[in-house]
């Protein structure tokens, strides 16, 4: 046997059989490789008089074969050289050149690498990040909790190899069930009419663009002027919530958001949102003005859900399928995977005209 260093690693060269075999004994120090080569020079030693023995005596053994002493293997962290273990910070980094991730995870990995005061990835088990999650979550109904477990998962798969984790530790976390979930019911068409004539200008736009294209106030707030093609009379956007999956929408432009909006992007630059002409957009305000507003207005809550902003968006979904849109062609402007989902924003006429009612009452 001899011993070669190719590229800062040893390699073991042998005889076997007339024929000349390498084996890499993964060290890059010749004390270290020297050291293996004579535990492997021993262990031939054994093997050979072991081979003899067996000829000897026809296979049987005179001795117990732990008798020959065989040395025992080297433990795997004698032989590998140190592995660099994956820091917390880096992860991000990794995570986001093998897959697209939302803003929100982003924000969501920030306050984990943080708060969790973990160096390397590894520290994470599945019980650091059960305690981790309970206590910074534990409050509310449950979806932000689950929420950021799906997030935090994410990040890890993409960085296993690396981290020398078999899995995600926020895999074995158990989801919590979500038993109250707020729900947004639709507004009539006088309802819609009031909150309009009442609203800034602002929201006014951003009311009109989730009237007409079903999109939540998030991507309203992102559109820009380019995104409307009136030659083909057609709107398309990638919706942010989706925005991982690489997902967009289109949306036909209709008659009435046609007519709103040519006056109102002939003065807004290309690039910038049309809802940021009128000054800069916060959607957590943009949607606590408009609530604030549909209560000023006597617009009530009903057991189907609460008037907000996001009502408009069931609306618009529910005007759609009234007016014949199906399947594939509703969920390429809604965004929606399965028809399940469309289902919880649609509501039936007979339902919209109970709420009509409701409302109407509460106004006198």
């Amino acid at each position: 046997m001899a011993l070669r260093k190719i590229r800062q690693t040893w390699y073991v060269y042998y005889r076997d059989g007339g024929t000349i075999r390498t084996k890499s004994l993964r060290v890059h120090t010749r004390t270290e490789a020297e050291r293996l080569h004579d535990l492997y020079m021993e262990a031939l030693r054994v093997k050979r008089a072991e081979t003899a023995l067996r000829r000897e005596f026809g296979g049987a053994f005179p001795v117990a074969p732990s008798a020959l002493q065989v040395p025992p293997a080297a433990p795997e962290e004698a032989i590998a050289p140190a592995r660099k273990r994956l820091r917390i910070s880096a992860m991000w980094d990794l995570a986001v050149s093998r897959r697209r991730l939302s803003d929100s995870h982003r924000k969501i990995w920030e306050a984990f690498a943080a708060r969790s005061g973990l160096t390397y990835a590894d520290q994470c088990t599945p019980a650091a990040a059960l305690a981790y999650l309970e206590r910074h979550y534990a409050a509310g109904n449950g979806k932000t909790w689950n929420n950021v477990k799906s997030a935090l998962s994410t990040v890890f798969r993409q960085c296993l190899v690396e981290a020398g984790l078999p899995a995600s530790p926020f895999r074995l976390v158990p989801q919590k069930l979500v038993e109250t979930v707020e729900k947004h019911r639709n507004l009539t068409g006088e309802e819609f009419d009031r909150l309009f004539r009442a609203a800034s200008p602002q929201l006014q736009v951003l009311l009109m663009l989730s009237r007409w294209t079903t999109q939540r106030l998030e991507t309203c707030a992102r559109m820009t002027p380019e995104q409307f093609d009136f030659s083909r009379l057609v709107f398309t956007i990638e919706p942010g919530k989706t925005a991982r999956f690489g997902k967009w929408v289109c949306v036909p432009i209709m008659p009435e958001l046609e007519a709103y909006l040519r006056p109102i992007l002939a003065q807004c630059p290309p690039g910038k949102p049309i809802a940021a002409h009128f000054g800069s957009v916060s959607n957590a305000g943009i949607s606590q003005q408009c609530r604030r507003l549909i209560r000023s207005l006597g617009i009530p809550d009903t057991a189907a859900g609460k008037a907000s902003f996001h009502s408009v968006r069931g609306t618009a979904i529910t005007w759609y399928k009234e007016h014949g849109v199906k399947g594939e062609e509703l969920r390429a402007i809604t965004g929606h995977e399965t028809s399940d989902v469309e289902d919880v924003y649609a509501r039936d006429i007979a339902s919209l005209e109970t709420i009509a009612r409701a409302s109407r009452e509460a106004s006198k």
